[in-house]
């Protein structure tokens, strides 16, 4: 529909109903403008936002006069409709909503998250886990919830947990660990896997939790303080898929390989020569950072057990054989110093969302969110006598709306629930029954955040201002954009009617040639081209013209240019040296022109004429507006700011 200009924003005030309710004495009326009020709050904060952005500040007095013209603008705004528009209201409910996210958010829940995920990070837990799947269809999920429970309950009872994750879980590598993930770090699982791992006490078993790939129960092992990271190179002799001649062989030469870095050889460059894991014989062995549960527990545990700069003997994983020099080591940072590493994690996992929703649960508490239960009932038996939910049945809802709860004193009803288009296609009765109780949700956090944006916009001045700044400002550039700016840019009735009343105003230096650069892609197309132009009487369609006769091999360029304001210009007509030719065109010459000592119309001075057309058109709008609307300034009340 629209973008914004930031410009406007400089004049841009509030004219929304929230502002309307905060007139108190010590805010008293600066202005009123086609009988609305504008509190002495508002027009402070445009005019010192305005002197703060200009070289030269304005006086109370001359801001003002801008001001009661803008306000003029924003009330033919109004009277047009502009702000009842869908497209209007859309749009700035999504800047007023961007503007409000930090009072829809939790500070105190945010830092408690990240105090927990400072926590895990200072320990390391051993867990095991078995997982389900969540099934085809949502439908299915307390199926498989129930189903995972009980295996839950076997375990508790006494049944073995590696036995029941090797023939239920959907983790693959249960069939080789029975469930056991060895120890891991923080940030390296879901967010609800984490969560589970770090709480639940060592030897116990957590409660049926959902990460994004199924239902887990988590057993925790044990648990120790985290051992932090470290940096180390290796050296990999290949054994996996191998006969037992050729894992002989790697165990041979893996022995070499020890002896030879044991008498002195460079570590990087034996690795890079002899290595067979690719991408780090690439780097001379080197590996990233690691910590608990990033590598297999053997490697992993040969390189924690080193020092800075040690090498380890020969050892084996199910790789093959490896030898580890550990480069550095670290520990686990501050909390000051994990605090970005921490909000980008719980960006990534989703956890970044929690503290809106926490905030948003507070306030339907706070707003007194009820649902009738009995006329929400009834809305899905009418579905499920109708068989299912389609645009006849949301029709009939529209017409005859029925009541399904209330936010804060206010009741919505079925023409909230459906005013967005169903998704494609009719909906059974199951489905119907889910979209009614997740729209009646989505109704439910929409109201509640408009209540409290309202709220907010009424205690908070500042909020008040900038959001009125955006609803103003968008008026403004639609307004402006119908009488002035598009207007001018596209009458051009109206640019040449202006043109002829002031031509005199538009005079050049030097005179201009006014006529055409015929291009064409070699010489034998040149002469025809060249015969071609000699049949044509004017210049008229000759883009036309020459694209029927020549296709692509032949175009025309329109020009209006003086000595040294287009180079072929300069050369076919000046005598300058030729230029390069660009693209596939080899020739070019002129046709159908003449020099002209000043402009012939209003294309010749376009960007000229269409600015002071501009400028014509929004006088004259202004003085239309000016007995339109009346204005009455409290002089008194403006005094305050002087």
């Amino acid at each position: 529909m629209m973008t914004m200009r930031k410009s406007i924003l400089v004049f841009a005030v509030g004219a929304l109903s929230l502002s309307t309710a905060i007139a108190k004495d010590s805010d008293p009326t600066v202005m009123t403008v086609a009988g609305k009020k504008v509190p002495l709050s508002e027009f402070k904060y445009l005019f010192n936002k305005n002197n703060g952005q200009q070289m030269a500040p304005m006086s109370v007095d001359e801001y003002a006069e801008l001001f009661k013209i803008y306000k003029l603008k924003v009330a033919a705004a109004e009277a047009a409709g502009i702000d009842t528009t869908a497209a209007f209201k859309a749009e700035f409910t999504k800047y007023r909503n961007e503007l409000a996210e930090p009072y829809l958010y939790d500070a105190a829940e945010e830092q408690r998250l990240v105090d927990e995920a400072y926590s895990h990070m200072a320990r390391e837990v051993k867990v095991s886990h078995v997982m389900v799947d969540k099934g085809r269809v949502p439908a299915e999920a307390p199926l498989k919830i129930a189903t995972l429970d009980s295996l839950r309950s076997v375990i508790l009872a006494g049944g073995d947990f590696a036995d029941i994750a090797r023939r239920y879980s959907i983790d693959r590598s249960a069939r080789s660990n029975g469930g056991d993930l060895g120890w891991i770090m923080a940030g390296r699982y879901p967010y609800a896997f984490e969560k589970a791992a770090y709480d639940t006490p060592v030897g116990e078993i957590s409660e049926v939790i959902e990460s994004p790939f199924g239902y887990h129960i988590v057993r925790v092992e044990a648990e120790r303080p985290a051992r932090g990271e470290v940096l180390a190179r290796h050296i990999l002799k290949i054994t996996r898929g191998k006969d037992e001649a050729g894992q002989k062989r790697a165990k041979e030469q893996i022995d070499s390989i020890y002896t030879l870095l044991v008498g002195g050889a460079d570590f990087a460059e034996v690795a890079g020569r002899d290595s067979e894991d690719p991408g780090s014989a690439r780097e001379g062995g080197m590996l990233p950072w690691f910590g608990a549960g990033m590598m297999v527990p053997e490697f992993e545990e040969a390189a924690f057990s080193l020092e800075n700069g040690g090498i380890s003997k020969p050892f084996a994983t199910s790789y093959g054989y490896h030898i580890v020099n550990r480069v550095d080591s670290r520990g686990v940072p501050s909390l000051e110093e994990s605090r970005d590493k921490i909000i980008a994690m719980m960006k990534r996992d989703g956890r970044s969302n929690l503290p809106r929703q926490k905030r948003l649960a507070d306030l339907r508490k706070e707003f007194g969110v009820k649902t009738y239960d009995s006329n929400v009932a009834s809305l899905k038996a009418s579905v499920k006598d109708h068989g299912s939910l389609d645009s006849s049945l949301v029709a009939t809802f529209k017409a005859y709306p029925v009541v399904l709860g209330e936010v804060d004193g206010k009741v919505f009803s079925t023409v909230n629930l459906f005013a967005k288009p169903l998704p494609a296609g009719d909906m059974s009765v199951q489905e119907a029954e889910s979209y009614i109780d997740s729209a009646i949700e989505t109704v439910i956090n929409e109201i509640t955040i408009d209540s409290e944006i309202a709220r907010v916009a009424r205690d908070n001045e500042d909020f008040r201002n900038l959001v009125n700044e955006y609803h103003d400002g968008m008026l403004l550039f639609e307004v402006s954009n119908d009488k002035v700016w598009n207007r001018a840019s596209t009458d051009k009735e109206g640019q040449n009617a202006y043109f002829e009343a002031h031509r005199d105003k538009y005079k050049w230096e030097s005179p201009k040639y006014k006529g055409y650069i015929v291009y064409s892609t070699n010489d034998s197309v040149a002469a025809l081209v060249d015969d071609f132009l000699k049949t044509l009487p004017s210049a008229d369609s000759l883009g036309v013209k020459l694209n029927e006769q020549f296709k692509r091999t032949a175009r025309a360029e329109r020009v209006l240019a003086g000595k040294g304001d287009n180079k072929m210009v300069d050369f076919l007509l000046f005598g300058a040296p030729q230029p390069e030719m660009r693209g596939v065109w080899k020739h070019a010459v002129l046709f159908g022109g003449e020099m002209i000592d000043s402009p012939q119309e209003a294309a010749d001075v376009k960007g000229a004429v269409i600015s002071d057309y501009q400028s014509e058109l929004e006088k004259q709008w202004i003085d239309e507006l000016k007995p339109k609307y009346p204005v009455k300034v409290n002089k008194k009340a403006l005094k305050k700011l002087q």
